[in-house]
């Protein structure tokens, strides 16, 4: 028969194993938060770089602004048009797809109206990511593209791991991110024909 002393004991090691298991998973949601956070400062200098290249090349500030989305598309939260629920039941992996084959489409709209109808994401309505471009202090002949974006951090606790975070409207902390990237300014190569 178990003696009072035991039950005590099997109580206090549950206390601590519960204790030690939450400690623990806080640990893993806030490796897991920045490790995210990290991966995403990495899609914004990729976008950045999209985005000093293709006004690099010659072109408007519309079409590095998609270039800009289209490269920050990892980060972009949920994706609203096309929603899944066209696909049906079944549509699992063909929805990723669908929306795959939805970029070009994307990329040759000529208008924002048109382009929301193609594809969207929630940040992007939102109206991040949010570009520009000016000249680099590389010197004459380079440009310079900024990105930034208020990424939302959505990590169980992630407020008490990243307590400077401002939350939006919604109460979703958010991390102001940006990123720079230059390249030199090539457009007269490309759009007055000379080789």
């Amino acid at each position: 028969m178990a003696s009072a002393t035991d039950a005590t004991r099997a109580g206090q090691a549950l206390v601590e194993t519960l204790l030690a298991s939450l400690a623990i998973l806080l640990a893993l949601f806030g490796l897991l938060q920045v490790a995210l956070a990290s991966g995403a400062r990495e899609v914004l200098r990729h976008a950045a770089a999209r985005a000093a290249r293709a006004k690099s090349v010659g072109f408007n500030d519309w079409m590095a602004e998609k270039a800009v989305r289209v490269a920050a598309i990892p980060v972009s939260g949920r994706r609203t048009v096309p929603a899944d629920d066209w696909l049906g039941e079944d549509g699992g992996g063909r929805a990723a797809v669908a929306a795959a084959s939805r970029i070009p489409g994307y990329l040759g709209a000529e208008n924002r109206a048109r382009a929301s109808w193609v594809l969207s994401y929630e940040e992007w309505e939102r109206g991040w990511p949010v570009f520009s471009v000016g000249t680099s202090p590389l010197g004459e002949g380079a440009l310079r593209a900024s990105v930034r974006m208020d990424y939302p951090l959505r990590m169980p606790l992630a407020g008490f791991f990243v307590p400077f975070a401002e939350k939006d409207e919604d109460g979703t902390p958010r991390l102001p991110m940006s990123a720079t990237a230059a390249a030199p300014d090539q457009s007269r190569l490309y759009l007055s024909g000379a080789r």
